[in-house]
């Protein structure tokens, strides 16, 4: 990586050339927010003349040229989702590497994008392709049904790292088919094609418990879309007490088409919260997708559960065991 900056007159371009380190796109332009002490009346150039909001931030951006826009710590309040339509357009939390913990009040170091606003069906509608999002937490938590998802994703390429998506903990998101979910995959031709996630966190053990839904990921499918789409040293949780059902599930494939070819999971966990373990969830995955497909498991973990899926016939896991639910978690023996 080589870092230039060029001062002609008045004019300063700075550039960097190269992959970069993580965080750092390439060639492009950056821009900085700042939600405790940014103003959109600043030129957004620099952390000391930040941006207040993330919308003001990315109307700056310039697509196709790799732009990244900064966001420091603090919380930040959409009223509205976000079209995220630029292609090559990212965004780049710099508060603590690890935004795992994701309180609903914020703590030093977090950069929390939370929507309390009603019906604000996403607070990220992705349909740019080729962008990244890294290191920040998400919740859109208003109470209603219409409050469907964090991230909208249409887009192609889609790439997550070190992200938290709490998704919502409303009792009209939790009781809701499509409520309140993290990531919700839309049924349009190709969208989440390519999406790779890597150390991130899906839904909240931490969360009201989750009736019916999606605690984690839904894809909607009813067109070809979501080609082999790949979650690689992810978590996904949510809180179910009731089993015996196909409601509530982590990952749900609604319907034919959902996912093309291969939805990997790579080294991940999966965990429903059942207060005093007084039970189990159904299903990890409740998979309506009848279209050709296959879900790998690969070095997974399950606990909360009592299958991975309630359809066999498209899931693998490489971690064989007698009783055919290779991942799942048993209980240890002592002396």
């Amino acid at each position: 990586m080589r870092h230039e900056t060029h001062s002609i007159g008045v004019l300063t371009v700075d550039k960097i050339i190269g992959p970069g380190a993580p965080g750092e796109m390439g060639i492009g332009q950056k821009w900085y927010v700042d939600a405790e002490n940014g103003s959109n009346g600043n030129s957004g150039k620099t952390a000391g003349t930040a941006l207040a909001t993330i919308a003001a931030g990315y109307a700056t951006m310039t697509g196709d040229q790799n732009d990244t826009l900064f966001a420091l710590p603090g919380a930040y309040a959409p009223i509205a989702s976000l079209a995220w339509d630029k292609n090559q357009t990212h965004l780049i939390g710099v508060g603590g590497p690890n935004q795992r913990y994701c309180p609903t009040t914020l703590t030093d170091g977090a950069i929390q994008v939370k929507c309390t606003t009603t019906s604000i069906d996403n607070i990220f509608d992705v349909t740019g392709d080729y962008c990244r999002f890294e290191g920040f937490q998400t919740m859109n938590t208003y109470s209603a049904a219409a409050n469907r998802c964090d991230f909208l994703i249409t887009g192609k390429n889609t790439y997550f790292y070190r992200m938290r998506l709490r998704g919502g903990n409303g009792a009209n998101q939790l009781n809701h088919a499509d409520g309140g979910v993290p990531i919700i995959f839309a049924g349009a031709a190709g969208a989440g094609n390519g999406f790779l996630a890597e150390y991130s966190a899906f839904g909240s053990a931490g969360n009201n418990a989750r009736t019916v839904g999606a605690g984690a990921v839904l894809f909607e499918g009813g067109a070809i879309c979501a080609f082999s789409p790949t979650f690689r040293h992810c978590t996904f949780e949510m809180r179910c007490e009731t089993g015996s059902s196909s409601n509530p599930k982590l990952i749900h494939l609604a319907q034919n088409n959902a996912v093309d070819r291969l939805l990997l999971f790579d080294k991940c966990d999966f965990y429903n919260f059942y207060i005093n373990l007084g039970g189990l969830a159904s299903y990890v995955i409740v998979d309506g997708c009848g279209t050709t497909h296959l879900i790998g498991l690969k070095n997974c973990f399950m606990y909360g559960f009592t299958y991975w899926s309630d359809v066999a016939k498209y899931c693998f896991s490489n971690l064989p065991a007698g009783n055919g639910y290779g991942g799942k978690a048993v209980v240890i023996t002592t002396g």
